[in-house]
């Protein structure tokens, strides 16, 4: 086995544990998946995803255009703390409003849950608007990704294979896990775990926009 073939392999390896336990920690797109899931099944959670991956695969290419460098800006950080606290009130608030007088179905063919902001769309925008999820990629995920440019194209492949294959194997887990419970819920149980949802969105939200706003300062 060449050392460049094992370095590769090593990295896609990395990738994934690292992707991995990112990927467990509590945050706003494990939250909005876990009620996308409740809401409109597991087809729709998993398309997440896709948009997940696709803004990731964007960044990746940026990092070698030096992406990195305009993300480690004291301005830009704060900015998209603001705009994601901003985004995350406006969904929290929304599905609040929704638990609270009851418009919140577990029907999931009624046509009023459909989203006018799509699966793929909300996976992308759901993960711009954290700002750890920028702090990671401009620390852990720039060294990672800096080592797979080095390599070259395979080990940037392996790279965004390894990472992608970490965040799939857990919030699959999570979407299996939360449609295979959802026929327990009653309507009662079904407003109260939304609701719950939604709280943590909001004190999120308004946690990022504590912390854009005194990036500014």
């Amino acid at each position: 086995m060449s050392e460049a073939f094992s370095s590769t392999l090593g990295l896609g390896a990395a990738a994934f544990a690292v992707a991995l336990t990112g990927a467990m920690a509590p945050g706003p797109y494990l939250t909005v998946t876990i009620t996308r899931t409740i809401q409109r099944g597991r087809l729709s959670a998993f398309l997440m995803l896709v948009g997940h991956a696709a803004l990731e695969g964007a960044l990746l290419i940026g990092f070698a255009f030096g992406l990195q460098e305009f993300l480690k800006r004291d301005v830009v950080s704060a900015t998209l703390s603001l705009l994601g606290g901003a985004f995350l009130l406006w969904m929290g608030t929304t599905s609040l409003v929704g638990a609270v007088r009851g418009s919140v179905v577990t029907d999931l063919e009624a046509v009023e849950l459909e989203s006018r902001m799509g699966p793929v769309v909300q996976g992308a925008l759901v993960s711009l608007s954290n700002p750890y999820w920028t702090l990671w990629w401009v620390t852990i995920g720039a060294a990672l990704a800096a080592k797979g440019l080095a390599i070259g194209a395979t080990g940037v492949l392996s790279f965004y294979v390894g990472h992608e294959l970490g965040d799939i194997a857990w919030y699959a887990a999570v979407i299996v896990a939360v449609s295979s419970g959802r026929h327990l819920l009653s309507p009662r149980n079904y407003r109260i775990v939304i609701g719950a949802l939604a709280v943590f969105l909001l004190l999120l939200g308004v946690r990022f926009l504590v912390v854009g706003a005194q990036g500014l300062v």
